[in-house]
C-alpha cells in the first residue's frame, strides 16, 4: 500500500501535523541556546515588542496561561528576562528581555534561520512538502 495523497489528507490535520514535526526541528536547533520551543516563542516576542503584558504575551505566543507562567518563570530564573510591576498599573505584571535574553535570542535566531532556509529548499511543491513535513510522504 502507497503512501496517501496529500488530497486525501484533511489541510487541518496535515497543517496541524507540520507545525508539530516543525516545532521539533525548531526544538532541536533551540536546545543548545537554553531555550525550549515555548521558551523562544516568548524570548522572540519579547525581543520584537519590550514590556509586554502576560495576556499580550500569551496572545503573541498562543501559550496557555498556566504554560505562560512556567515559561516566564523558567526564563527569569536564568535571568533571560525580568518581571516588573507596571508603573501605569500596580496590579499588572510587565516582562521584558534582558541583555542575556536579547544574546541568547539573537544566536538561537541565527541556528533558527538556517534551519528555515534548510527547509525551504526541501519545499519544492508546496502540497508535497506538506506531507513530507507531516510524515506522509
Amino acid at each position: 500500500m502507497g503512501q496517501p495523497e496529500i488530497a486525501s489528507i484533511p489541510m487541518t490535520s496535515a497543517l496541524t501535523r507540520a507545525a508539530r514535526v516543525l516545532a521539533a526541528r525548531a526544538e532541536r536547533v533551540l536546545a543548545p541556546h537554553g531555550f525550549t520551543f515555548d521558551q523562544w516563542l516568548v524570548a522572540d516576542a519579547l525581543a520584537r515588542e519590550q514590556d509586554l503584558s502576560m495576556a499580550q504575551l500569551a496572545e503573541r505566543t498562543q501559550l496557555t496561561g498556566p504554560t505562560l507562567s512556567r515559561v516566564v518563570d523558567r526564563l527569569a530564573t536564568s535571568a533571560l528576562l525580568y518581571r516588573q510591576v507596571d508603573p501605569a498599573d500596580r496590579r499588572r505584571a510587565v516582562v521584558r528581555l534582558g541583555p542575556r535574553g536579547r544574546a541568547a535570542r539573537a544566536a538561537a535566531l541565527a541556528d533558527l534561520v538556517a534551519l528555515e532556509r534548510e527547509l525551504l529548499g526541501e519545499l519544492g511543491d508546496a502540497p508535497e512538502f506538506l506531507a513530507r513535513l507531516a510524515g506522509n510522504g
